[in-house]
């Protein structure tokens, strides 16, 4: 324990300081030119704010003021953290399913499902937003319906499409990671054992096979979380979302910035930290 928490001590500190240095980042370049005593002063500046949270004020522009960053900026927290959560649980809940119907199909059915799933693996998320888009359009067209936005405002809340969009963004990568883990899998001993027991294939995948793939099914979102992020800034900027991602590109700013990154990690470190506490060893695999 006493290892743990001072490993965890020193990646928390190397984590900070990393995100202060990329906050300050865009200040380091000036005319072309980088202007390190510039970059260095506006890290002194970053570190310096993480002591003064409630003074950091931002430009509000509907207003024509400069107003508190705290409790503004929270319902655009809110409604990131609704989108992507959503979108997370979908696709999780789609590629288990997915991932159970191809441990179940023989050769033939496993090979037409590896091809179409690596096509559409290969579809930017920008096809998504759009090919979304123009349904809803057609759909209006033709049949009148209206109640799915396309795009939303500073009063306008728009949903269902983001968290479709990035559902369909994360499905793929989820079913790639899980498809290749199960044929890896497929003759594992401890599987052997358990059909030499007159265990059926359904509960052999539920509950010998997924908690045995959960913890590196975790390691693998957690070291592709930046990928999902990204996706969610195209997302929240196309659609008009009034997230946090959208609200930093219009309010550039470093302390903003600096927000905005901490908002990010700290939660994800306090999480990990969390789960590599509670997780039984047995579903580490050995794993370290």
């Amino acid at each position: 324990m006493q290892s743990f928490v001072i490993r965890k001590t020193i990646q928390l500190i190397m984590a900070l300081l990393v995100l202060l240095g990329v906050s300050a980042l865009p200040s380091l370049i000036v005319q072309m030119r980088p202007d390190f005593s510039k970059y260095f002063k506006t890290v002194e500046q970053q570190l310096n704010l993480l002591t003064a949270w409630d003074t950091i004020t931002y430009y509000n522009a509907t207003a024509a003021e400069n107003r508190l960053l705290f409790p503004d900026l929270e319902p655009f927290i809110q409604e990131t953290l609704l989108i992507f959560s959503s979108a997370l649980i979908c696709s999780a809940v789609a590629a288990l399913l997915y991932a159970f119907l191809f441990y179940q199909a023989g050769p033939k059915i496993r090979s037409l499902l590896t091809q179409v799933t690596r096509t559409l693996e290969m579809v930017p998320d920008l096809f998504w937003v759009i090919f979304s888009q123009c349904i809803v359009i057609i759909l209006f067209k033709t049949t009148g319906f209206n109640r799915i936005e396309i795009a939303g405002g500073a009063d306008d809340h728009v949903r269902f499409l983001p968290i479709l969009t990035l559902s369909l963004t994360t499905v793929f990568f989820f079913i790639k990671w899980l498809t290749g883990r199960i044929q890896e899998e497929q003759g594992a001993s401890y599987l052997e054992l358990a059909r030499a027991k007159g265990i059926q294939s359904p509960r052999l995948f539920w509950q010998h096979l997924l908690p045995n793939l959960f913890y590196r099914f975790y390691l693998f979102f957690r070291t592709n979380i930046i990928t999902i992020l990204s996706s969610l800034v195209v997302i929240e900027y196309t659609f008009n979302v009034q997230g946090m991602f959208r609200f930093i590109l219009i309010n550039q700013d470093f302390s903003i910035l600096l927000v905005l990154l901490l908002l990010i990690y700290v939660p994800f470190f306090i999480f990990d930290t969390v789960v590599e506490l509670c997780i039984p060893r047995s579903w580490k695999g050995g794993i370290s």
